[in-house]
């Protein structure tokens, strides 16, 4: 059979809904695959409590849904999260705004590249514990040790991927910007951050991963208040369920938080970016 003869517009059509049937099975796949992965996960968990732990050392999953529950609906609950969201978010933004300034050094300049770069090596080589530490001993109980000590920790790594998406913008926009007088400044505003826009969200991100993190960790030792704070007290007073329970949650909403915010940034981002490419190359 021709060329001519297949490409029908019955063939095209049928083409067309057996990719979408693929794509439909693809995404049904994953979505099995992931509740899968987590039956997979509980049903562990629970035999490690039963058979191997015991429930007192390691409480089984339904134990811990109870314990959650009876947490968020207990008193204090919106003002300790709400301390710890906002130590995640401030050091998250500071995180960002360090990165897309030293970034911007690191893209344009050797020798700001090397002490950056050397800088950057001493943070990553000192272990997170010791830094909370550091942060209790500078800062005391309050809130601004977790903060600072999220955004020490989660800038190298969001500075690195600002920096690779500024390097990777096009040197032709530069040159005719420069071409037509514009100042360096002008050059930074008008065409690096446009053009390197999907790599700060993407960077943003990470810094929110790295944020909520770094700081759950440092409330444990430099705070007084916040969910670290609260798995500080049940770990003190042996309540291990607690502990499970006050975790879970924390967890639970800052994965809800990165997914239905800055995911779907990045997501629009990515489509508008590939939308454009696509507009580019039409004739």
């Amino acid at each position: 059979m021709s060329v001519d003869a297949a490409v029908t517009p019955d063939a095209v059509e049928e083409l067309g809904a057996r990719e979408i049937r693929r794509s439909v099975l693809r995404r049904w796949g994953l979505r099995l695959g992931v509740v899968l992965g987590w039956a997979v996960f509980l049903g562990v968990w629970y035999a490690v409590s039963q058979f191997v732990l015991g429930a007192q050392r390691l409480p089984p999953p339904d134990a811990v849904a109870a314990e959650a529950w009876e947490v968020m609906s207990g008193g204090g609950f919106g003002s300790t999260l709400w301390a710890s969201i906002l130590r995640v978010v401030g050091g998250c933004l500071l995180a960002l705004v360090l990165s897309v300034v030293f970034g911007v050094v690191i893209a344009y300049s050797n020798w700001w590249r090397e002490v950056l770069g050397a800088l950057t090596r001493i943070i990553l080589s000192i272990p997170t514990v010791a830094v909370a530490v550091l942060a209790l001993i500078l800062f005391g109980a309050s809130g601004l040790g977790p903060m600072l000590t999220a955004t020490l920790v989660a800038t190298p790594y969001v500075m690195t991927s600002v920096a690779r998406g500024l390097t990777g913008v096009d040197r032709r926009l530069i040159v005719m910007s420069e071409s037509f007088g514009r100042t360096r400044s002008q050059i930074v505003t008008g065409v690096l951050v446009p053009s390197s826009m999907l790599a700060v969200i993407g960077a943003s991100r990470q810094a929110f991963a790295l944020a909520w993190r770094i700081a759950l960790l440092t409330e444990v030792f430099a705070a007084s208040d916040g969910v670290g704070f609260q798995i500080r007290r049940s770990f003190e007073s042996y309540d291990i369920r607690g502990m499970l329970a006050w975790t879970v949650v924390f967890i639970a909403i800052m994965f809800a938080f990165e997914n239905l915010v800055f995911r779907q940034l990045e997501r629009r981002a990515f489509g508008g970016a590939h939308a454009s490419m696509s507009a580019e190359q039409r004739p």
